[in-house]
């Protein structure tokens, strides 16, 4: 059996990691223990914690069983729409997602949107998302925004972290819902403290800018910091706002191009702008024309009129050579995902 590891953080598939990765990546706290995770011969996904003190009284077992011949994709899709036509919740969600994504079941999204239903029915916050999402996007089932609605506020009441924080971002946007940003911002608490890093980042931003709470720069800086810990790159960019004007925070413009760069390798355009400035004009990093000119071409890139306005002002102090090189990197470039986004 692969000891390879998935990871489910807010709704995303991260890995497989090697075990050795993820022990690093919750030592580190970008997988937190009670993040969701799955590796081959586990029935359903389970808390990181649960399934590291599995792996630690494995390695404490002498000898180590005979590996066991993996079943055909056949009998696991008997197996599981047999437990899901008995009434197990967590089959009837995985038989979904087998129908969803033609993973070991025929691709049927009609049929994934009925064993959803069957779970959402019986009180399964996670079908009762996944059924919310399909009625919003009309995928397997007629969309129906106000069905929709319902069952995301179900899954939210039931406290899925997921559901929390699109309830609360349909809110802030008035998306299916009355706009409402004191409600919002308590269901962003809610999945903030989850540590759910979108809604952190969420929450952060109505502090920031007085939406649903009063202003509270030194909030807006707490909340920003836990999301861009965990991988989010906008708060990354926003924290990094706060401590390059010294906002909330005490005016750091070396930590400050640290956060504009995690979130610039990220592909946020107005990160690769603001890192882009600092490399200009040597502010918390050594001055780099070069680096500062791939930049701001990657944000141009993207369309960031910022992006291609500080461009073009440096290119006029770089020789052909240096803007031909930053180019060059910018061709090269990829950008990198953390885990938590």
């Amino acid at each position: 059996m692969s000891n390879r590891i998935h990871v489910l953080i807010h709704g995303e598939q991260f890995g497989p990691y090697p075990e050795a990765e993820f022990r690093q990546h919750l030592a580190g706290k970008k997988i937190l223990p009670g993040d969701l995770v799955w590796r081959e011969g586990m029935a359903d996904w389970q808390p990181a914690a649960v399934v590291l003190s599995k792996l630690d009284a494995e390695r404490e077992i002498t000898p180590a069983p005979a590996p066991a011949l993996p079943p055909t994709a056949k009998s696991i899709f008997d197996q599981t729409r047999a437990a899901a036509e008995s009434g197990d919740t967590a089959a009837q969600c995985r038989l979904a997602a087998m129908h969803e994504k033609g993973d070991g079941a025929p691709l049927n999204r009609v049929e994934a949107v009925k064993w959803w239903r069957k779970a959402a029915e019986a009180g399964h916050a996670p079908a009762q998302w996944q059924l919310s999402l399909a009625l919003e996007s009309g995928n397997g089932v007629a969309a129906n925004e106000a069905e929709s609605l319902q069952w995301l506020n179900a899954a939210a009441e039931g406290g899925l972290a997921d559901a929390q924080y699109v309830l609360g971002r349909r809110l802030v946007n008035g998306q299916g819902a009355p706009q409402n940003d004191g409600e919002a911002v308590k269901w962003f608490q809610k999945a903030a403290a989850q540590s759910h890093a979108v809604a952190q980042s969420s929450l952060g931003y109505m502090h920031d800018h007085g939406r649903g709470l009063p202003v509270n720069a030194v909030e807006a800086a707490l909340w920003y910091r836990k999301a861009a810990e965990r991988g989010d790159a906008v708060a990354q960019n926003n924290l990094a706002m706060l401590l390059v004007s010294g906002q909330g925070v005490p005016r750091n413009e070396a930590e400050s191009a640290q956060w504009f760069r995690k979130a610039a390798e990220q592909g946020v355009p107005g990160a690769q702008t603001n890192f882009g400035l600092l490399l200009a004009k040597g502010q918390g990093v050594p001055q780099d024309f070069v680096e500062a000119y791939k930049w701001f071409n990657l944000a141009a890139g993207s369309g960031h009129a910022n992006g291609a306005k500080n461009r073009d002002l440096l290119a006029a102090q770089m020789t052909k050579e240096q803007i031909a090189e930053g180019q060059q990197r910018a061709t090269l470039f990829s950008p990198k995902r953390e885990p938590g986004l």
